[in-house]
C-alpha cells in the first residue's frame, strides 16, 4: 500500500526536484541583490558533501587574498603612500628612503629584505610587511593549487545534483519532502551562491597567484 501511494505521488517528487535543481542552471530572481560570498549548507546531503570541502578551500582562498591585502595596506601606510600606490611603487619608494640600507636575500627559496645597519622604524615596518608576506609564499601557492583543482572537480560534482535531489527526496518520506517544499526556494538560492563562488575560484586563486610572482620579481629587480 505504501508502495502504491508513493508511486503515485512520483510526478511530484520529479516536480521537486526540478524545482530545486533550477537554480543550477538559471538565475534567481533576486540575483541582482548583494550577496554572501560565504558558503552555505543547504540541508540537502548529497549538495552538503561538496559545499563542505568548498567551504575548506575557500577558507584557504580567502587567507591568502587577505594576507596579500594586509601586506599591501601595511606598506603603503608605513611609507605614507595614497591608497592608489602599486606594490612596485611601494618597493621604489622604500629603496629611495633606505638610502641602500636594504639588500635582498633569498630565504628557503624567496626573496627577503634584509638591513645592512640600523634603520628607522617605518623602513623596518616596511621590511617586516613584505617579508612577512615573501615568507609564506610557498605554502600558499601550494594552497592556491590545490583550490583550483578541487573546486574544478566540485564544480563537476555539482552537475550531478539534479539526479542526487530525486534520490534524496525519494528516502525523505512525506515530513521530510513537506519541509522541503517549504525551505526549497531557500535551498535553490544557496545552491545557486554557492555554485557563484565554487565557479570563482580558479580565477581568484590565479589573480593572487600573479600577484605574488610579480610582488618577487619587482622586489628581486628593486633591489638586486
Amino acid at each position: 500500500m505504501a508502495q502504491y501511494a508513493f508511486g503515485r505521488r512520483a510526478p511530484f517528487f520529479v516536480f521537486l526536484a526540478a524545482f530545486l535543481s533550477v537554480g543550477l542552471v538559471s538565475q534567481p530572481a533576486s540575483a541582482k541583490k548583494k550577496r554572501s560570498s560565504t558558503i552555505q549548507l543547504t540541508g540537502i546531503q548529497s549538495f552538503d558533501k561538496v559545499f563542505k570541502k568548498a567551504k575548506t578551500a575557500d577558507k584557504k582562498l580567502k587567507s591568502a587574498e587577505t594576507s596579500l591585502r594586509k601586506s599591501k595596506r601595511a606598506l603603503r601606510q608605513t611609507l605614507k603612500l595614497s591608497k592608489k600606490s602599486t606594490y612596485t611603487t611601494g618597493l621604489k619608494e622604500l629603496k629611495r628612503r633606505a638610502n641602500g640600507k636594504l639588500r635582498v636575500a633569498m630565504v628557503g627559496g624567496v626573496p627577503s629584505l634584509k638591513a645592512s645597519e640600523a634603520v628607522p622604524s617605518e623602513i623596518q615596518a616596511s621590511i617586516d610587511a613584505i617579508n612577512t608576506l615573501t615568507q609564506s609564499i610557498p605554502s600558499t601557492v601550494r594552497d592556491l593549487k590545490s583550490v583550483v583543482r578541487s573546486s574544478t572537480k566540485m564544480y563537476n560534482q555539482s552537475r550531478k545534483f539534479s539526479t542526487n535531489i530525486q534520490r534524496e527526496l525519494r528516502a525523505k518520506g512525506l515530513d521530510g519532502l513537506w519541509a522541503l517544499v517549504v525551505k526549497a526556494p531557500k535551498i535553490t538560492k544557496k545552491t545557486f551562491r554557492n555554485l557563484k563562488v565554487i565557479g570563482g575560484m580558479p580565477k581568484r586563486a590565479t589573480t593572487v597567484n600573479t600577484e605574488l610572482a610579480q610582488i618577487s620579481a619587482s622586489l628581486v629587480k628593486t633591489f638586486k
